[in-house]
């Protein structure tokens, strides 16, 4: 299975945001939840399994090896180049690793990111795979449309402005659409 397979197997994993033991289950041991949800997963011996969630302040991206598909159509293309330079040339990947809000800011001059918000690029390796879980959402505890507002970015005239110019049309950056706010 490809590693894009795999984030979005993950990602589509509904018991991971409904049932609160199970993702518990999943967070304490991750490698035997997947090779029981996942039987066709051969995940190598070796491999370091490292979970991350997104939230209101931070994004996690996983950059995957360089054969696999790793973008969505609702990237904007500035954002997609960068992704694209960091695949092709491994000092790039480090300084985006290293440095994400810096290098961005270098790559794209419009690109802004609040300083309270936090980035995070992971790169995927043949024994070392980042995941990103997907936000607990119970059944009877159904967030506000304020709250959704807030969890995709931000309420409008409060909340980051991630990836624009003050005042710009906010990016889409995978399914996260992040929306016009206030200073």
């Amino acid at each position: 299975m490809k590693q894009q397979d795999l984030l979005e197997k993950i990602g589509n994993l509904s018991k991971l945001t409904t049932d609160v033991a199970f993702r518990n289950s999943f967070m304490a041991n991750p490698r035997t939840v997947l090779e029981k949800e996942f039987p066709e997963l051969q995940l190598p011996a070796d491999a370091k399994i490292f979970l991350h969630e997104n939230t209101a302040q931070e994004l996690h991206v996983i950059l995957l090896p360089a054969e696999q598909t790793v973008f969505s159509d609702q990237l904007e293309d500035a954002v997609e180049r960068i992704l694209d330079k960091a695949i092709e040339s491994d000092s790039f990947k480090k300084l985006l690793i290293a440095d994400p809000k810096g290098t961005l800011s270098n790559e794209l001059p419009d690109f802004f990111v609040p300083d309270n918000f936090r980035m995070y690029f992971h790169e995927n390796k043949a024994n070392e795979i980042h995941l990103l879980v997907p936000p607990l959402q119970l059944a009877d505890e159904e967030l506000s449309e304020a709250e959704l507002d807030a969890v995709v970015g931000g309420s409008r005239g409060r909340g980051p402005h991630v990836g624009r110019k003050r005042g710009g049309g906010g990016p889409k950056c995978r399914s996260q659409s992040f929306r016009v706010g206030g200073r």
